[in-house]
């Protein structure tokens, strides 16, 4: 149980501290990429190795927002990087290789073994600084340091947070029985959160990260559990049934969950300060995969009440049941986008799953997997931009991140069969 709570405080504690020189807010919104260039880092702060990783791991985090196109190495090669992150003279031979927004960074060691990362933005048309970053930081959190920098970039250009320091939370197999990770974003410093040896499903992170709710057959049967760090583990609902797909309310006080009694599943709120439970939905169909609104007062689940598994919204007391006009034979699995003006859901067409997003007002279906495989258990990224979903196009389930347009999909995972994934807020 210690080891457990460890790592869990271990994950929701890092942060890192920016300061800030200047920055000029821009507002680029339009669907043309923006093309960006990262030149070669400069600094004492590491081997050349450590520099060029560096600087790739900053093209891919920018790469992967979907808002920018990065110059390939080939073309940013022909010019000679600065020899120094804020002294640049040759804004017009990298607008010549088509780098209209030039990044530069330099690596430098302090004493007490900590990094000095500057970040630089530079628009190559006007050779005039957007803005300057600096960020100190031990010598093993340099990756961190990176991303808060992509973060910052992404913010100059959208207004909106990036998500390269957001984790995703999800379920593998490969220590032999299936247990939660934790990753980041692009797959990289995986950890494994819970050690429980017995099947371990569905889990769903709080808002404030310090509680992770999951399906476990620790008794034999699958129980609802909630691990709260410092706490351990305590049994939410235990019944002859199952208690599955939770889900945090947005404030952190309530937890969703699915449950069967008698055979009959049902949807059941828990209000987490005083441990009561209260039963939303009573109909002889079979209503699971709940999932609050970003606001709290909507909740969207899958229910068969009316034929094949299909997509509904409810109030969040349960009244106003009404159905969204779905795509597919079979739904399952829906999720709010972070504004709340979408649900990804998936579909099934010729007895594979596909991933959907319904835009609500539109009222209109737009879909973003078709080819091999099913693609499953879709969950957005904090800025919306991005879904993750576990896919079988490879012959195992592995997790895949892509663009909501279903463009820049990056496989995550290669180990093992890897389910139920949840990006944590």
């Amino acid at each position: 149980m210690k080891r457990i709570a460890i790592a869990l405080m271990l994950f929701f504690s890092f942060s890192v501290v920016a300061q800030q020189e200047f920055e000029l807010t821009l507002s680029t919104k339009g669907v043309d990429l923006i093309e960006i260039g990262i030149a070669g880092f400069t600094g004492n702060g590491g081997d050349a190795v450590t520099m060029e990783n560096s600087r790739k791991l900053l093209s891919r985090d920018l790469q992967l927002t979907g808002i920018f196109h990065v110059i390939p190495e080939r073309n940013m090669a022909l010019v000679p990087s600065p020899d120094s992150p804020e002294n640049i003279k040759n804004c017009e031979a990298f607008l010549s290789v088509g780098a209209k927004i030039l990044v530069t960074g330099e690596i430098r060691s302090e004493e007490g073994g900590q990094l000095l990362f500057t970040g630089v933005v530079t628009d190559t048309k006007t050779c005039k600084k957007i803005v300057t970053r600096r960020y100190r930081g031990e010598i093993a959190l340099l990756k961190k340091l990176i991303h808060s920098f992509a973060d910052d970039v992404i913010f100059v250009f959208t207004g909106k947070r990036g998500i390269t320091n957001s984790r995703i939370a999800f379920v593998s197999d490969r220590t032999g029985n299936r247990e939660v990770f934790i990753m980041d974003y692009n797959g990289d410093d995986l950890r494994q959160l819970t050690r429980i040896g017995s099947d371990t499903i569905f889990p769903a992170v709080s808002p404030n990260r310090k509680r992770i709710a999951f399906t476990s057959y620790r008794n034999h049967n699958p129980d609802l559990f909630m691990m709260t760090v410092g706490q351990g583990i305590k049994t939410i609902y235990h019944a002859e049934g199952i208690g599955s797909t939770p889900d945090f309310s947005p404030d952190g006080k309530w937890l969703l969950f699915s449950a069967s009694t008698d055979g009959n599943t049902d949807i059941y709120v828990y209000n987490i300060e005083k441990q009561t439970t209260n039963r939303l939905t009573h109909h002889i169909a079979i209503d699971t995969s709940p999932r609050f609104s970003p606001n709290g007062k909507e909740i969207v689940f899958t229910s068969d009440r009316y034929g094949a598994p299909r997509i509904y919204v409810m109030d969040r007391d349960g009244l106003n049941i009404r159905r969204l006009n779905t795509q597919g034979s079979y739904n399952d699995s829906p999720v709010w986008s972070p504004d709340g003006s979408r649900i990804a859901y998936v579909a099934m067409f010729h007895n594979k799953f596909d991933i959907f997003i319904y835009n609500i007002a539109e009222n209109k279906n737009i879909r973003l997997t078709n080819g091999d495989g099913s693609s499953e258990y879709p969950s957005w990224s904090p800025d919306g931009r991005r879904i993750v979903f576990s896919s079988s196009r490879t012959g195992t389930w592995q997790l895949v991140s892509m663009n909501i347009n279903g463009t820049g999909l990056i496989q995550l995972t290669k180990e093992g069969s890897n389910t139920c994934p949840f990006w944590v807020k």
